[in-house]
């Protein structure tokens, strides 16, 4: 069917012919109104991203830094380490990926020259490796079971960027109390003694993760429990058990993005 809509030139005719007839009346067009500005659409904020098949592990203290004594003759340098290792494999065992700041008794980056870790060393081999959870491995003779300590920081809303080096861990604080929940429910279901907290142990305030300082004491009133394979063996397997689960159901915090910039206002005659 053939159109009867004018066309361009017809329309052009018909305007000229109006404004002709408003001329010869003294009568002033009326200015065009311009549509007025449009707000910035709204911008959702993702998730920050996280790899939920790798886990941080920092066995802290190693080489000249032998950390606490515990009982007379075994250092907190060597639990943490032994205790790490038995995660490790049992984590590698459920398909996860281990980051680890040191795997030996010196504490050297991997495959470089003999150069103590410092603890902003550790806190950037956390956050380069956007782990699902870290967790910063201790020992100690006081207490019994397991210690989990969260970070003291005020939860803030979201990541921003540049992300804050000493509070880099203000917006994981919740995503870090969730974690420390489900830790201490499993170590508890496995008998194992758990006191959760809060704590300002360095690095963990620096670290984009869901993070915990988790800090192994003996087992019994016997000091010496803690370097006991079998008692450090159900540790790893409650927090191995604990993390599979935590890998699907961590929840990351948002994103701030920038505010948008608005639209340049359109003056209305």
């Amino acid at each position: 069917m053939l159109s009867t809509s004018p066309t361009p030139r017809h329309l052009a005719a018909a305007t000229v012919v109006a404004l002709s007839a408003l001329a010869a009346s003294g009568q002033t067009p009326a200015a065009p109104r311009l549509p007025a500005p449009q707000a910035p659409a709204a911008q959702v904020a993702p998730q920050v991203a996280i790899n939920r098949t790798t886990i941080f592990l920092d066995p802290s203290h190693g080489g000249v830094d032998s950390g606490s004594r515990i009982g007379d003759s075994t250092l907190e340098k060597d639990v943490t380490l032994a205790l790490a290792f038995k995660l490790r494999s049992l984590l590698a065992a459920r398909g996860f990926t281990v980051t680890m700041t040191r795997d030996a008794d010196n504490p050297t980056e991997p495959n470089a020259a003999a150069s103590p870790l410092t603890l902003d060393d550790r806190a950037g081999i956390a956050n380069q490796s956007h782990a699902v959870a870290c967790l910063l491995l201790h020992a100690t003779a006081r207490g019994k079971g397991v210690h989990l300590y969260a970070s003291e920081l005020t939860a803030t809303q979201g990541v921003v960027t540049p992300e804050p080096w000493l509070t880099a861990q203000a917006p994981w604080v919740p995503a870090s109390q969730q974690l420390e929940s489900r830790l201490s429910q499993a170590l508890s279901r496995a008998g194992i003694a758990t006191l959760s907290s809060t704590a300002s142990v360095r690095p963990v305030d620096s670290l984009a993760c869901p993070a915990l300082v988790v800090e192994l004491a003996p087992e019994n009133d016997d000091p010496d429990s803690i370097s006991d394979a079998d008692y450090q063996q159900r540790v790893s397997l409650a927090l191995a058990g604990a993390l599979l689960f935590w890998q699907t159901n961590a929840q990351p915090p948002i994103k701030l993005l920038p505010a948008p910039i608005p639209s340049p206002t359109v003056q209305q005659p």
